[in-house]
């Protein structure tokens, strides 16, 4: 969106008739001013169904256990946060969720872990990989290569695992870490229908925008009501999205820091409504190339 901005001015400063409209797009839903981005509602569907998939997996032992599954989100937890879906059809979903919203305590962690244990042996806890303590370090530091991307930003994989040996050392049960990253960017086979509806009416509404010679805007959702669940498309001035970044409400953070309230879940189910129609090709989904 920052392109965005600076190609319209550009266009303006030099009275070109060229018309700049953004189409927001990004599975971690930080973009502001819309409900939600297309993209994040199949990526939480993804995250929740593959929750709940570990939770079948990890019921069958009797023995204590911890699985630590790191869900992308370096400032802004949405998509950690989906993993509360999983609780949607009666399941447990994860038994504790840390989003990076809210300062990680590593001595409350290991109590919140224990106490969990004393109720069931196997455990599920989902986190956020930009989870940072107090000072504002993050957790994977202990894991990190010190290597930055492009933007500048430090590579912060590992978090999962640096509680992996956290959890280890204080508590000694077994205990291990799954990293999703790429995953759920790239599960079309699990997409939501309303995510792809919503998807094809954005491009429409930035269409129009761009016909109706508007530029230095990007195409939004507003969301009218949960239940039912309605929304209108609309625009917003791409100037106060660029650079901005849309986090969780704390208050959509229980007070514990350790789970989501159900205001997050009146928002995220909506989202993830629907199924598309795969067309399979050998046995696998067939995946489809533009060019």
């Amino acid at each position: 969106m920052d392109t965005v901005d600076k190609l319209s001015e550009y266009c303006k400063i030099h009275n070109y008739e060229v018309y700049i409209i953004g189409g927001p797009k990004t599975v971690d839903n930080d973009l502001n001013l819309t409900d939600h981005c297309p993209g994040f509602g199949s990526a939480a569907k993804y995250v929740a169904t593959t929750i709940s998939e570990l939770e079948r997996d990890i019921n069958v032992y009797d023995i204590p256990a911890v699985t630590i599954v790191e869900i992308m989100g370096r400032n802004a937890g949405w998509l950690t946060a989906a993993s509360a879906l999983a609780r949607v059809n009666g399941g447990a979903g994860p038994d504790l969720i840390y989003l990076c919203e809210k300062a990680f305590d590593y001595d409350k962690f290991i109590e919140d872990v224990k106490g969990k244990l004393k109720v069931k042996p196997g455990l599920i806890v989902a986190i956020s990989e930009g989870i940072k303590d107090s000072t504002g370090a993050y957790v994977s530091d202990t894991m990190s290569s010190g290597a930055v991307d492009n933007f500048g930003h430090k590579y912060i994989a590992g978090s999962a695992r640096a509680l992996e040996q956290l959890v280890r050392e204080k508590i000694g049960c077994k205990v291990r870490a799954v990293e999703l990253n790429l995953m759920q960017r790239a599960a079309a086979h699990i997409a939501s229908e309303t995510d792809i509806v919503e998807s094809v009416l954005l491009g429409l509404k930035a269409f129009e925008c761009a016909v109706n010679c508007e530029t230095g805007k990007m195409a939004a959702i507003k969301r009218l009501s949960d239940a039912p669940y309605r929304v209108e498309f609309t625009s917003v001035p791409v100037s106060e999205v660029a650079n901005h970044e849309k986090i969780v409400p704390m208050d959509w953070i229980t007070p514990e820091g350790n789970d989501v309230t159900e205001e997050m879940m009146a928002y995220l189910k909506p989202l993830i409504i629907g199924e598309t129609n795969l067309k399979y090709e050998n046995g696998i989904p067939k995946q489809y190339k533009l060019y």
